[in-house]
Parts: C-alpha cells; sequence; structure tokens
C-alpha cells in the first residue's frame, strides 16, 4: 500500500541522560484532543462567572491606561499564565501519577490486602513477643534459678514462632494472590486499549516495544503489589514495632542504637534516584532489543534470502549488548545498597553492645533486658538490609507502571460496539428483479478531502466524486496517488477531517464505528490471516454463519477450489500470518470474509494485486455478479478490472483528474489512457 505509512520497524533508542527526548513515543490528532485529555481538562477547569463579571464583583472598575504608556508589570500577565499552566501541569501529574495508578488497582482488592496487612500486623507482634519472653526467662533465671519454670516459657516461644509462622503465611496468600489478580487485570486492561487504538499509534509504536510492555512491565507491576506490598507493610511494621519495645526498654540505649541510621535516609534517597533512571533506561533499551527480534522473525524468509544472517546477529548483538550494559547498571547500583545496609545494621549493633554492656556492668539494664534489646535491634536488621531490595521493586513497579499508563492513556477510538450493531441480512446472491433498488443510505461522497500522514505530504488534495447506491466506481490511478487512503478513511481505520466523507448522506464522523463498519465489506491492500483454519478465518467472529456460508462465499472469492484440494479442506490452519498459502491465495480468503458478512457496500483496495489473469477473470465475474444492487468502490491499479466498473476516477499526486467510462477515459488520451497502454504492453511481452 504505497500511500500508507508502514509500520515502524524495531524501535529508536532511548536517549542519553541529558538528551531531550519525548516519552511515550505516540503522536496526538490534530483533529482534537482524546477522551483522556477532554477528562483532564474538566477535572482542572474550575467553574467560575462569565469573563469581566467577575472583576467587577470583587473591585471596582480599573482605569483604562493612556494611550501609549507602558505597564508597571509589562510581563505579569505572562507570568501568571507560566503560574497556571505550571498549576495545571502539576495537577495533572498528580492525577495520573503511576502510584495513584497503582493504588487504584490495589483498591479493587482491598479487603483481601487488608486481611493481609492485619496478618502482617500479627506477626509482628508474635515476633516481637519472642525476645520479650526470653527477657523474662533471663531475669528470672538470675532472681531464682530454681524456681524458674523454663518449659512455660520455652513453650511460649514456640507459640509465639508458630504463631508468628502462619500470620506471614495467610499474609503471603492474601496479598500475593491479590497482586496475581491485579496482573490479571492490567493485561486485560492493555489489550482493550490495544483494541481502541487508531492505526497512527501503531503506526508510531513498535510490536516489540508493545510486547515488553505488556509482559516484562505487567510483571514489574505484580511484584510491587505482590511481594512490594508484603515487604514494605513487614518492613513498616517491624520498624514500628522494633523501636516501640526498644524505647521501652532503655530510651537512651535505643538512640544509641539508632545513631547510624539517618545515614540510611540520604543513601535511600540517592539509591533511589539511581534506580529510577537506570531502571526506566533498562525498559526502554529491552523494548528496543524485543522490537529487533520480533522484526527479524516476522521477516526470516527475507533475511535468509539475502544472507542477511552476519547481519542480523550483528545488530541484535549491538542491541543485547547495550541492554546487557544498562542491566548491569542497575544490578551494580541494587547490589551496592544491601552491603551498606548491612554496614548500617553492624554498626548499631556494635554500639548496643558496647553502651548495652556498660549498662549491665553498673547495674543500670539487666542482662535480660540487653538480651531483649538485642533480639529487636536483630529484627530490624533483615529489614534494613533488604530495604535496598524493596526500594528497587518499588522504583521498578512504578517505573513500569507508567510506562503501562503511556499505553493505556493514549487516544483511544471511542467504543465501537459491535455488540449492539446486527449484521445486516441480505444475502450474497444478486437481488431479485422485485427488490433491484439500492438502498438509498449506501450513497458515499467524497467532497473536497484534503488528508495527509503524519510527517508526510498530503496523500489527498482535495478529492471529490461520489458513488450513487448501487453503483460500481472504480479508482485507479499511479502508485502513491491516494487509492488506498480513501478506504482507510472511509472505514475511519484513519479518521478523516470532518464534514469530508459521507455514507448515506450522514458525515462519518458522526457515525458510530460499529454501525458504519457493519454496513462495509472492507477488504485490505495486504490481507491478514490468523493462525486458524481457513473456514474460521473467513467467517471470523460471525457464529450465525454455517458452513454453506462459508463454501458460498469462497466459491464468489475464487478460493473454495483451491481450499477443497487441500487435505483437511475448509479447516486447514493456515498457520501465523497465513504463511501457509500463497499471497494470491490469503488475498482471495480476506476478500470471501468481506463477502461472508453479506455487507450492502464493499470497499476492495487492489483485490487482484497478487492473482494472475486467469484467476483475476474469474473473481471479475464473480463480482459483477455480487455487484447489483450494492454500492462498490474498487480501488486498483489493474485497468483490465476497471473494466467492469460503471465508472472510473482517476487519481494523480492525491486528485481527482479524471472521471467516465473506461471506453470513453480510453478515447480521451489523458492519463487513464496512458496507463492502459502501458498494461497492454505489459501484457503482450508477458505473453511473448
Amino acid at each position: 500500500m504505497a500511500d500508507v505509512p508502514g509500520r515502524r520497524r524495531g524501535g529508536r533508542r532511548p536517549g542519553r541522560r541529558g538528551e531531550s527526548r519525548t516519552r511515550g513515543g505516540h503522536r496526538r490528532s490534530d483533529h482534537g484532543a482524546g477522551d483522556l485529555d477532554r477528562a483532564r481538562e474538566l477535572l482542572l477547569a474550575l467553574p467560575g462567572p462569565a469573563p469581566g463579571k467577575a472583576a467587577r464583583a470583587r473591585r471596582p472598575p480599573r482605569l483604562r491606561r493612556a494611550p501609549g504608556r507602558t505597564p508597571r508589570r509589562p510581563h505579569a500577565r505572562a507570568r501568571r499564565g507560566r503560574r497556571r499552566a505550571g498549576t495545571a501541569r502539576r495537577g495533572e501529574a498528580r492525577l495520573t501519577s503511576p502510584a495513584r495508578a497503582v493504588w487504584g488497582y490495589v483498591a479493587r482488592y482491598r479487603f483481601r490486602y487488608g486481611a493481609g496487612v492485619v496478618c502482617l500486623g500479627a506477626a509482628t507482634l508474635a515476633s516481637l513477643a519472642i525476645p520479650w519472653t526470653l527477657k523474662r526467662a533471663i531475669d528470672a533465671l538470675q532472681h531464682d534459678p530454681t524456681n524458674t519454670p523454663l518449659a512455660r516459657y520455652v513453650l511460649l516461644i514456640v507459640v509465639f514462632a508458630l504463631a508468628n509462622g502462619v500470620a506471614r503465611l495467610g499474609s503471603r496468600f492474601a496479598i500475593i494472590g491479590g497482586g496475581q489478580r491485579i496482573e490479571y487485570d492490567l493485561r486485560n486492561d492493555l489489550y482493550a486499549s490495544f483494541l481502541g487504538f487508531p492505526p497512527r499509534f501503531y503506526a508510531a509504536h513498535s510490536t516489540g516495544d508493545l510486547m515488553t510492555r505488556a509482559s516484562s512491565d505487567v510483571a514489574a507491576v505484580k511484584s510491587l503489589v505482590g511481594f512490594g506490598v508484603v515487604s514494605l507493610a513487614g518492613t513498616a511494621f517491624a520498624f514500628a514495632g522494633a523501636l516501640l519495645a526498644m524505647l521501652a526498654v532503655d530510651p537512651w540505649l535505643t538512640l544509641w542504637a539508632l545513631a547510624p541510621y539517618p545515614a540510611l535516609i540520604v543513601l535511600s534517597k540517592r539509591f533511589n534516584a539511581v534506580v529510577h533512571e537506570r531502571s526506566e533506561a533498562a525498559q526502554e533499551q529491552l523494548g528496543v532489543l524485543s522490537a529487533k527480534v520480533q522484526e527479524y522473525l516476522a521477516g526470516m524468509t527475507v533475511v535468509r534470502a539475502y544472507t542477511l544472517e552476519g547481519r542480523a546477529t550483528r545488530e541484535f548483538g549491538r542491541e543485547n549488548d547495550e541492554y546487557l550494559s544498562r542491566s548491569l547498571a542497575l544490578a551494580r547500583s541494587q547490589s551496592s545498597f544491601a552491603p551498606l545496609m548491612g554496614l548500617i545494621a553492624g554498626v548499631g549493633t556494635l554500639t548496643v553492645l558496647w553502651a548495652g554492656g556498660k549498662a549491665v556492668v553498673e547495674g543500670r539494664l539487666t542482662l535480660g533486658a540487653l538480651a531483649a534489646f538485642n533480639g529487636y535491634l536483630g529484627y530490624l536488621a533483615w529489614p534494613t538490609i533488604a530495604l535496598g531490595w524493596t526500594l528497587s521493586i518499588v522504583r521498578r513497579g512504578l517505573t513500569s507502571m507508567a510506562r503501562i499508563q503511556e499505553i493505556t492513556g493514549a487516544e483511544r477510538e471511542e467504543q465501537i460496539g459491535l455488540e449492539a450493531a446486527e449484521p445486516l441480512r441480505s444475502s450474497l446472491r444478486p437481488p431479485t428483479a422485485e427488490g433491484d433498488h439500492a438502498d438509498p443510505a449506501t450513497t458515499i461522497r467524497f467532497e473536497n478531502v484534503t488528508f495527509a500522514y503524519e510527517g508526510r505530504p498530503p496523500a489527498l488534495r482535495g478529492a471529490s466524486f461520489e458513488v450513487a447506491p448501487g453503483e460500481t466506481v472504480a479508482v485507479v490511478g499511479p502508485t502513491g496517488s491516494g487509492k488506498s487512503t480513501l478506504g482507510l478513511l472511509l472505514a475511519r481505520l484513519w479518521e478523516p477531517p470532518p464534514g469530508t466523507v459521507f455514507v448515506g448522506g450522514r458525515d462519518v464522523t458522526r457515525l458510530p464505528r460499529g454501525d458504519l463498519r457493519v454496513m462495509l465489506g472492507y477488504v485490505p491492500q495486504e490481507g491478514f490471516l490468523f493462525s486458524r483454519s481457513i473456514a474460521e478465518n473467513i467467517a471470523l467472529g460471525r457464529e450465525d454463519v454455517g458452513a454453506a456460508g462459508v463454501r458460498e462465499a469462497a466459491v464468489a472469492a475464487g478460493i473454495a477450489g483451491e481450499t477443497d484440494a487441500f487435505l483437511t479442506g475448509f479447516d486447514t490452519v493456515v498457520g501465523e500470518r497465513g504463511l501457509t498459502l500463497s499471497g494470491g491465495q490469503r488475498q482471495r480468503v480476506a476478500l470471501a470474509r468481506a463477502l461472508v458478512g453479506r455487507p450492502p457496500i464493499l470497499v476492495l483496495d487492489d483485490p487482484f494485486a497478487s492473482v494472475d489473469a486467469s484467476k483475476e477473470e474469474e473473481i471479475v465475474g464473480n463480482l459483477r455478479a455480487l455487484a447489483q444492487g450494492r454500492t462498490v468502490l474498487l480501488m486498483t491499479h489493474r485497468l483490465r478490472a476497471a473494466q467492469l466498473a460503471d465508472r472510473v476516477v482517476v487519481l494523480d499526486a492525491g486528485r481527482v483528474v479524471e472521471q467516465g467510462r473506461h471506453e470513453d477515459l480510453v478515447a480521451a488520451g489523458g492519463l487513464y489512457a496512458r496507463l492502459w497502454r502501458v498494461q497492454q504492453l505489459e501484457e503482450e511481452i508477458a505473453r511473448a
């Protein structure tokens, strides 16, 4: 499809630090902000009185400035505007922050997470009770070794240990189970977003990057709302409970024990920033690497045909080396934090042994109290050492959530609502004589259509013509003249400018997409097949279509005979993208898919591009019968197929330069006549 922008393969390498780059990679439509942007504007726009009235209500009217006089603060209004814009941006950032988005998912399972947090609290109390029981046992032994009930203290410690284990197990079942459910919801939301994006989104994003966001980024968020929540809540309970218990034993010794911990705050802040930066860089490079793999896998036939294996290996190696470099930088940051935390915990323990031992010798502290205090400090050791790992999970999860939000927050088409759109009950067979009149609602009109794909010159420049109900119109022209763009705009696969494309006299931009597309049988230039059977590819979700309907459509598209020759017939699975079929066979299966829907309007984008002359004549004959009583718009570069049309429209550089019947245009000697002579000469050379 020469006039339609191709998929952008691979991905741009993420910029180094300090470079200016646009996050998200997608562009917004020139025809207005998306639903999300409109929602943000509504949230940020506060209602107020009409312009001018508020000023009069609050203060007396200001005197007008004399002509030519310079205002006191010439830039005040601009500064106020910048402040308002900055406030709006900050409000928008708060509205769409990754943490708020994560909290929205967690809130769906608040009872499950609440139960998990309660279990963690119970586990913390049970753990803290063990050193306290040990203190009482040691003090009792010091006071009266012969009458101390050691068995009772041992039994209490065992009970508290079992309670701690059961409570922690319950917390993990509850919270990690919630994380699994959030992962499930995220995948559903992402898939729903993918189904709602317009084509310009996919032209701006590589498949590999989108797959990375739907896999590794979702997994990172799952780790955050699973193990991350367990670790965060457990660390908070551990620090709060142990600190209170230590204060209850000896406040001054607590101050000595916590003396090294201010360094923890400084290190954590620095670590958080570094991990965020390096995690984002690693995730972006993983998207680039995935896109490269997907590109070469999809084009493996071309790679082998042109012996590009060496080049493919070198390109993959470069991207893989870059990902390794970024991943190692992230790993160095993550691995360096734990030893520092261990050092801080060790310094605290050493301080307690020195100051606490001195207090015991001087009689200001019992040996049991020192043992309990040391137990509480040891209870803080693992949360302190694991804090780096926990912060890494949190930061990486939030970074991934931001990347997911770039997708789910992108501009989408409105809900298509195909569930509400009933398939039309017309027949594949031509209408009878009594019903030979086409529905006026199938009129197609292009009115001064000017359209350009982003970053490209206009594909259409003021194109205007009409297709009457029941008329067959062929659109021809050189490669890149804008033929395919007409079909894409008519089906609203790309959004046309309002007031330029009409069906049944109604602007298509005001029609629900579902209702519009049920009326159209659209066959793109490159027919895409799913890895299913031929029958399933033809019916494709239409449960009301039986085997007879599938065969009827296949006969009309000229694919039935070849399908019957397969070992399993219509049950033959065509493989990924239909690679087990030839290009012409894939195109005819796609044509049968459009015909089986029984649409009153057929939009065919070069359906004969991949078929030979004899098969073209067969399909043209079938279409001539099917076209009776239907509105047909045929875009083709094969002028022999254009002869079946009631009228031919000739495009050149996006403009309509000729219209008329085939014979009249050939006799006129214009562009169509020149194209016809060239194709006649090509056919004669091919026959020679």
